[in-house]
């Protein structure tokens, strides 16, 4: 082993008591300059400003969990009222009033015969007047207000001849709560087989 001179045992010395004696930076009190030295009144200000905001997120939040709790429960509320999402989509397994067939088929009745009493069969526009005379009767039945149904109406016009002639349809439907309606007019020159069908949709 090496001897060291009584100089070269002081600086060690030295340098030992530096690093027991150094201390970690800390952050100057002074504000910084440049973009990222703030005010301290502008950070409250900026607190100040986001407060509506929240306010706001909050109230809808509150509103939600309402809806939420009287979509549980629900004897709640008036018979007639009805919970609306924020979608605007509700589930409902049956209609709050039923299709009467009788009701749509007296107002085809009264289509029909106000628009076909004396009028004569024409081969030429009777594809025309068929799908009029289908959207007049569709009018008329969803003017019943029948809410969540939908309408499809299926009309026939033809010359009024000894043949016979039959029509058939078929649909795939909830015999529950989905019905028709069929009434059928007729004078010497032409007839008129209008079918309307009721699709409630949940």
């Amino acid at each position: 082993m090496g001897s060291h001179g009584f100089g070269e045992t002081e600086r060690l010395k030295k340098c030992k008591s530096f690093q027991e004696l150094r201390v970690p930076k800390t952050q100057s009190a002074l504000p910084r300059k440049g973009w990222g030295s703030v005010p301290a009144g502008s950070e409250m200000q900026r607190q100040q400003s986001r407060l509506p905001a929240k306010r706001e997120k909050e109230k809808r939040r509150q509103d939600h969990r309402t809806v939420q709790s009287q979509r549980s429960k629900p004897g709640t509320g008036t018979s007639s009222a009805r919970l609306v999402s924020p979608t605007g989509n509700i589930y409902e397994p049956r209609p709050a009033r039923s299709f009467s067939a009788e009701e749509a088929r007296a107002a085809m009745r009264a289509v029909l015969e106000a628009r076909l009493s004396g009028a004569k069969y024409e081969p030429q526009g009777s594809a025309l007047a068929a799908v009029e005379l289908a959207e007049c009767v569709k009018k008329a039945v969803k003017a019943l207000g029948y809410e969540r149904y939908k309408i499809v109406c299926y009309l026939v016009l033809g010359a009024t001849r000894p043949s016979d002639l039959s029509c058939s349809s078929r649909a795939v439907w909830s015999p529950a709560v989905d019905t028709y309606a069929e009434f059928c007019f007729q004078n010497d020159s032409l007839f008129a087989l209008c079918l309307v069908f009721a699709l409630y949709h949940e």
